[in-house]
């Protein structure tokens, strides 16, 4: 990293160690506003971002309030469009809104979204959410993240170690729905789950995706899976959830 955003970045968090998140936040937000930024330095930005948004008192894009009602209450498209930009938000200042969402008509990919902004901004307030005709009420701090739930890690071991080797292309693309059946299962984590059977569910759904199902009996065998319970995920049933 070079030595401008090396001086940023300690700017950044000096700002950050005394508690002037706006102040802070306006630093990141002009740096992030230019065309190009440094992956490395992206990726702190970005954290640091999270860490003032987590403390402010108060919403930065407080002129979107508006704009962001009409969407709530508008069609499913724009109330996609609402979680998106609630990602950017405050979310401690919008504790209604989320809440309207999550009772809404959406795919529970895009409430898995709005539940991991909670997660990432440590929320501690309750929220309810339905899953499976279940009312489930929820703090999104409380969480396990994906970053430290065991079965999730292990199950990226597995396709590291199964396709990084001769089909990395593959290997993403099971990270890929990884990602999305975690925003499916949300506000749940997956420490009850097999990361075999997790793995192996993952593997399947991307065979048939690639129009390739005849080898997935060979895969089995191959990696000795054959014990390995099989199990139907969640984006597997996508939208059964609506009433």
């Amino acid at each position: 990293m070079n030595a401008y955003y090396l001086s940023l970045l300690k700017e950044i968090q000096k700002q950050i160690d005394d508690k002037s998140y706006q102040t802070a936040y306006d630093l990141i937000h002009q740096e992030l506003e230019l065309p190009y930024v440094p992956k490395e330095a992206m990726e702190v930005l970005e954290e640091y971002q999270k860490e003032c948004l987590s403390h402010m008192d108060r919403p930065v894009r407080s002129a979107d309030d508006e704009q962001l009602q009409a969407w709530i209450q508008g069609s499913l498209q724009q109330q996609e469009k609402a979680v998106s930009l609630l990602q950017n938000l405050n979310l401690r200042n919008y504790h209604d809104e989320v809440q309207t969402l999550l009772d809404s008509k959406l795919l529970d990919e895009y409430k898995g979204e709005l539940i991991e902004s909670l997660m990432e901004q440590k929320i501690d307030d309750s929220y309810i959410v339905i899953k499976n005709g279940l009312e489930i009420t929820f703090i999104p701090s409380s969480i396990i993240s994906k970053d430290e739930d065991d079965v999730l890690i292990r199950a990226r071991e597995l396709f590291d170690q199964w396709f990084s080797n001769n089909n990395p292309a593959f290997q993403n693309f099971c990270n890929r729905l990884l990602e999305q059946e975690v925003l499916e299962v949300r506000p749940f984590d997956f420490m009850d789950q097999d990361p075999y059977v997790l793995a192996k569910a993952i593997v399947r759904l991307v065979l048939e995706a690639f129009g390739q199902s005849d080898q997935l009996a060979a895969f089995i065998q191959i990696h000795e899976l054959q014990d390995v319970a099989d199990m139907p995920l969640e984006i597997e049933r996508r939208g059964d959830n609506d009433d």
